[in-house]
């Protein structure tokens, strides 16, 4: 008989889950309330109570045994009877429970079952628990059952799940038998890429971390997806997770998933589209009075489901577009479902470490197998710190409870409970500006207190104009909740008191979140081409004593790229302006060199507006195209487009920008960069936050919250250039602060061989000879 393992909670709730998809605003707060309740109901119980009580039972059905396993809320004994507790979160009355849910009962049922084969018991009780959130009323529903019984409603879950359980042994089956050929998927590995390859297979192996600084060409993404898939060829692994915070970046990883998969292996890949990008609707409103993709959507999504893992192993959007249109469910919806079933998941970085948003379904105890790949991973320090960083405005408060005075006072009050305790604390506040202060104790319950009351409205009035507004108050009330029971040193909470009134919980040093979340999962590899200098990385990623760190070559010909250091000009704040004229003549020297296709990248719109409007006016021959602030998605593709298909454009850009990392410039279609600056950011209260943070830790605060992070914009503007073993360019970094030894210490491998000048004449020089073929 063929095998299949599947928790309690997966089977029932494919088995019996029906009814519209609801407006998800209660994901957030249904999971944080349902944490407390099992605590606080279970924390009632008496001494014989046996709570989050382990189970695993083999059940065979037809040709299939089922391994069904999971963790029941409590056992008890009342009168000489065996129970079966199970506790769950709600906000509905008494007479809106009734007689409960079937996928309650039925997980209770199945608990029950397990129970009572594995003890030889010939009946057990079930009792199901309801806790009100808004009341603390706990509506109590008991049944005993007899052996005979469980067993024919045990057998009903089984029937019911049975064609989709062959399907997946029948898509695992094919999996493993396509893997036993799985080779390398390119004729050969370029320089260094087999190595890689190596360092992820034994990392993932012996369930480690690993950090990687491998550079541009070496086949990054490969490198990482194909050890993680021979491993789970070998069984060793059942999920792959590849993170990126870039969209042109996930479809290079579902390419790579696409390459793979035309050369013979049956493997399910899904890439994740965000939900206001894939919705078919105007408004994310997801219920069924406004989305008809919403309507019934429980009870076609099985359907659909079945669809998709039949005829497809990799997803597209436009498959999961194509599948949610014909059996009229929500794409996004359908994509998550996908997921739980798909080998490798493709998505951004906020599904496995935001706590707002994260793939709840697919991490937890199921996740001992998995493995997450951090492509990028010189973007999650910021992004980490702003996920786990949470405000509130003042205004915010006042504006959404103002049109809901007359109507609605009790949700009207609730909003001004809050105003009032932010403008009391304002009152608190000696002056305007920024002051750092310990975290109120009694706010989070005071929002608690307030999302109960907005819980109940929202529930109720999905159709009124008001709901958005009061739907992202909720969420915004949440997020500070959630991040709250977080607080720790690692956090600051400071407000801001000028036009407004904002408090705000800012992470300063996310590392220790990092490496909790990262211990949850079986394997994490973080890489990225700029992972320099690695020690930092390794610290403010999470690492501990026991992680991996490697460093790799560049695999390209040293001969094809030239590297100056202009060091005659300070590009500090304030010797910016007036150097302006010569910084105008470097640009025109640069790019009159040879013709072809520049960056100049700018460490500010407004310099770089400055710069554009002198050199204009001395230059009429040139055709500068200016990157705006302001510039949608579909404007940046059609601006970057323009490299390929053009000669002689030169380009104004912002360091840190959409135009210095993750753009694919090969050949001619970019054969030069200029960057003025080191990239270190303005100083500001939050960083400067981060870098006293840093500096009780490490005594290297400045390095680590400016100079670092500023550095790394530069190497990834830098990266533009060389994409290929093929092409030949340039890079010139003008500021007097690269002929110091801090900031050449740090310059890669592949950097060794600059030239370093001070004046146009010398870069001339210099860059003329390379184009030529003859330097020095």
């Amino acid at each position: 008989m063929e095998k299949i393992s599947i928790s309690v909670r997966k089977i029932v709730e494919y088995a019996y889950r029906s009814g519209h998809l609801d407006n998800t605003y209660r994901s957030t707060a249904r999971a944080l309330e349902g944490i407390d309740v099992h605590k606080k109901l279970q924390g009632l119980e008496g001494q014989g109570y046996q709570k989050e009580y382990y189970l695993s039972f083999i059940v065979p059905y037809k040709e299939i045994q089922f391994e069904i396993t999971g963790r029941a809320d409590g056992v008890f004994t009342l009168d000489s009877v065996n129970y079966i507790d199970e506790i769950k979160s709600t906000n509905l009355s008494p007479e809106d429970i009734g007689n409960g849910s079937m996928v309650h009962w039925g997980q209770a049922y199945l608990y029950a079952y397990m129970f009572l084969c594995l003890n030889d018991l010939s009946e057990m009780g079930v009792r199901l628990r309801y806790f009100n959130v808004e009341t603390s009323e706990t509506t109590v529903l008991t049944h005993i059952k007899g052996k005979e019984e469980l067993e024919q409603i045990t057998d009903d879950i089984l029937e019911k799940y049975h064609d989709w359980a062959k399907l997946l042994l029948q898509s695992d089956s094919l999996f493993v038998d396509s893997s036993k050929t799985l080779g390398f998927p390119y004729h050969t590995y370029r320089k260094g890429q087999r190595k890689m390859a190596v360092s992820v297979y034994e990392t993932i192996k012996k369930n480690k971390r690993i950090f990687l600084q491998a550079p541009t060409g070496i086949g990054k993404t490969i490198s990482t997806l194909y050890p993680a898939l021979k491993l789970m060829g070998e069984g060793s692994v059942e999920k792959i997770y590849y993170l990126t915070a870039r969209s042109s970046a996930k479809e290079v990883a579902f390419d790579t998933m696409r390459t793979i998969t035309e050369k013979g292996l049956r493997v399910k890949s899904v890439l994740i589209t965000a939900k206001e990008k894939i919705c078919f609707m105007d408004e994310c409103q997801c219920h069924k009075d406004y989305c008809p993709y919403a309507e019934n959507y429980f009870d076609k999504i099985n359907g659909a489901l079945y669809d998709a893992i039949q005829d497809y192993n990799l997803f597209s959007r436009d498959i999961i577009e194509n599948i949610a249109k014909k059996h009229q469910v929500c794409p996004f919806e359908l994509t998550l479902e996908i997921s739980l079933y798909s080998d490798v998941t493709i998505c951004d970085y906020n599904y496995f470490y935001d706590p707002r948003v994260a793939l709840r379904r697919g991490f937890g105890e199921e996740s001992v197998k998995t493995v997450v790949l951090v492509d990028e991973a010189h973007n999650l320090p910021d992004r980490a710190r702003e996920m786990y960083s949470a405000d509130l405005v003042r205004s915010e408060f006042l504006e959404v409870s103002r049109p809901l005075k007359d109507s609605w006072k009790k949700v009207y009050k609730s909003i001004r409970g809050i105003n009032k305790f932010l403008l009391d604390l304002s009152k608190e506040m000696d002056k305007e500006g920024t002051t750092i202060i310990d975290l109120p104790e009694s706010l989070p319950n005071k929002l608690r207190t307030m999302t109960s009351v907005l819980d109940e409205w929202l529930g109720k009035n999905k159709g009124n104009k008001h709901h958005k507004e009061v739907l992202d108050l909720y969420f915004r009330a949440w997020a500070f909740i959630s991040i709250s029971e977080r607080y720790s040193p690692d956090f600051c909470c400071y407000v801001e008191k000028g036009g407004d009134f904002r408090i705000k919980i800012y992470c300063m040093n996310p590392s220790n979140i990092l490496a909790e979340i990262h211990a949850s999962v079986m394997a994490v590899v973080l890489f990225s081409a700029t992972l320099i200098p690695l020690r930092y990385y390794v610290n403010v990623l999470g690492g501990t004593k026991d992680d991996h760190a490697s460093r790799f070559g560049s695999p390209f010909p040293k001969d094809n790229f030239k590297l100056l250091t202009h060091t005659g000009i300070s590009l500090r704040y304030g010797d910016r302006e007036r150097n302006i004229p010569e910084i105008c003549s470097l640009i025109k020297r640069f790019i009159e060199i040879k013709k072809g296709n520049y960056i100049i990248f700018f460490p500010s719109y407004s310099f770089m507006k400055d710069v554009y409007e002198y050199y204009s006016s001395c230059n009429d021959n040139h055709d500068i195209r200016l990157q705006r602030p302001d510039m949608k998605e579909s404007e940046n593709l059609a601006f970057i487009s323009t490299f390929n298909t053009e000669q002689g454009i030169v380009a104004f850009a912002v360091l840190g920008g959409t135009l210095s990392e993750g753009i694919d410039l090969t050949g001619e279609s970019l054969i030069g960069a200029m960057i003025l600056g080191v990239g270190i950011p303005r100083i500001n209260f939050q960083s400067d936050l981060t870098k006293d943070a840093y500096d009780r830790l490490y005594g290297r605060g400045y390095e680590f919250a400016y100079m670092y992070p500023g550095y790394n914009k530069v190497l990834q503007a830098s990266g533009r250039v060389i994409r290929t073993e093929n092409d030949k360019g340039c890079v010139v970094l003008v500021d007097d602060r690269w002929s110091q030894k801090r900031y050449q210490q740090l310059f890669p491998e592949s950097w060794q061989h600059w030239n370093q000048v001070d004046n146009l004449e010398d870069m001339g020089r210099v860059l003329t000879r390379f184009w030529e073929g003859n330097e020095e």
